[in-house]
């Protein structure tokens, strides 16, 4: 992974956009790896959420910004 010394300000990306929008990751541990992001300076764009989706279990979910600005999501299924 690289980084830029400096970041040309362009906005913040939408996630609702056209082309790539967010990159998903499954974790063993959502609030822990929110933590971890917020830490390294991001943030989160809402709310940790829990939901059942019935047939395929429980999934626990956070939408969050990478020091960047980049989405990132963040999801556990049980």
């Amino acid at each position: 992974i690289f980084s830029y010394d400096q970041l040309i300000e362009h906005g913040l990306p939408a996630a609702n956009q056209c082309g790539f929008a967010h990159i998903a990751f499954a974790v063993d541990d959502v609030d822990q790896a929110l933590q971890a992001v917020i830490a390294a300076g991001g943030s989160a764009v809402a709310n940790i959420a829990t939901t059942q989706v019935n047939g395929v279990g429980t999934l626990r979910v956070v939408y969050a910004r990478d020091p960047e600005g980049n989405i990132v999501e963040f999801q556990k299924w049980s």
